[in-house]
């Protein structure tokens, strides 16, 4: 089985898989009737309705633009056209009423930039699949100018059933050639190979020291960049002491600016202070996978200390889900040796926390 292939089936069984439940929204530069979800690995879900109250509404066709993300320069455009398969006599179309629904996909050229688009070869080996309504998932045949186009969808949607709904789901490949360069940048690291500059750790570590690339952790952190290009101590001698973060946790960071991804898995051991680290060293992208790995860490154990933590770092999103926690566990809550730590070193917090478990 080909590389394509294999990954095509692997994201097809992912996405059969999946439910509403499994991820959470981000949506991002997206009209509001589109909803855009990251899953994984490359993987994006995008949720659209149409309206058919009305006579006026149940047939022709509708379009909306939006960005994948808010780090993307690509813009795609969605279209469905529809149509019932008979002239309804009446202003609402009856509950029998079958409607044919196409769909297209379509990446456009950036409003800025068209260069960029037509440099960037990602779409090439996209794989695009649709479904609408209640109808099986198709795979989109993908047509020149990247464009994807399906065949007809018959639907008949529940009887008292105002709009349609369709979703898209997107899944981008690496090619060979991107594959080897990811591979070969992050084995650097790894192997050590060509280093300039040299990370150690404090005294009370032992941990050999660590070295480094300048042009890359310049590329990938705005403080490293100044850290190496400033005019500060690092800039001649090229030696880093790390005293506030945890060696391992360092690695760690290191190899995710190398890869695009931690060494080990996270968990709710690391996570923590892999925020914090990214944080410290400006990798957004790290500090996104901690926060959403966090948010689906949350329990009656650890609920008060993470609220409070969300606190300190200012994470609106884990915050508030724990805050949301809390008060639909407030009896259990209040028993607990954490809850009174809480009132004694965080009043505001604790007193926000008691406010929503007594609505």
């Amino acid at each position: 089985m080909s590389e394509k292939k294999s990954v095509l089936l692997e994201a097809s069984t992912k996405m059969a898989s999946l439910s509403d439940s499994d991820v959470s929204s981000i949506s991002v530069n997206v009209p509001s009737d589109v909803q855009v979800t990251a899953l994984s690995d490359g993987l994006y879900h995008i949720k659209w309705a149409f309206d058919i109250s009305s006579i006026e509404n149940a047939r022709g066709s509708q379009g909306a633009t939006f960005k994948l993300d808010q780090h993307s320069s690509a813009f795609y455009k969605l279209t469905k056209k529809y149509k019932p398969d008979r002239e309804p006599d009446q202003c609402e179309c009856s509950p029998d009423t079958q409607f044919m629904v196409n769909l297209k996909l379509k990446r456009e050229a950036c409003p800025t930039s068209q260069w960029l688009i037509s440099m960037d070869c990602r779409d090439q080996s996209a794989a695009v699949w649709a479904r609408v309504g209640r109808c099986q998932k198709i795979i989109l045949d993908q047509l020149p100018y990247i464009v994807w186009k399906s065949e007809t969808f018959p639907v008949i949607p529940d009887w008292d059933a105002t709009e349609i709904p369709c979703q898209f789901w997107i899944k981008f490949y690496q090619s060979v050639g991107e594959i080897n360069a990811h591979r070969q940048f992050t084995n650097l690291y790894v192997n050590q190979l060509n280093c300039d500059v040299t990370f150690s750790f404090d005294e009370i570590n032992e941990d050999e020291p660590i070295g480094g690339h300048v042009f890359l952790l310049s590329a990938r952190s705005s403080v490293f960049a100044a850290m190496f290009h400033g005019g500060m101590q690092e800039t001649s001698t090229r030696k880093v002491c790390i005293k506030d973060i945890k060696p391992d946790i360092f690695k760690q960071l290191l190899h995710y600016i190398y890869s695009g991804r931690t060494s080990t898995k996270l968990s709710e051991e690391n996570a923590q202070p892999l925020f914090v680290a990214a944080d410290m060293y400006d990798i957004e992208d790290l500090k996104d996978e901690c926060v959403q790995f966090l948010l689906t860490c949350i329990k009656l154990e650890n609920a008060i200390n993470l609220m409070a933590w969300a606190h300190v770092h200012s994470i609106d999103s884990i915050k508030e889900a724990t805050l949301t926690f809390v008060e639909s566990r407030g009896r259990e809550i209040c028993k607990q040796d954490d809850w009174e730590r809480l009132i004694k070193n965080y009043p505001d917090l604790s007193l926000l926390a008691s406010r929503r478990m007594l609505k």
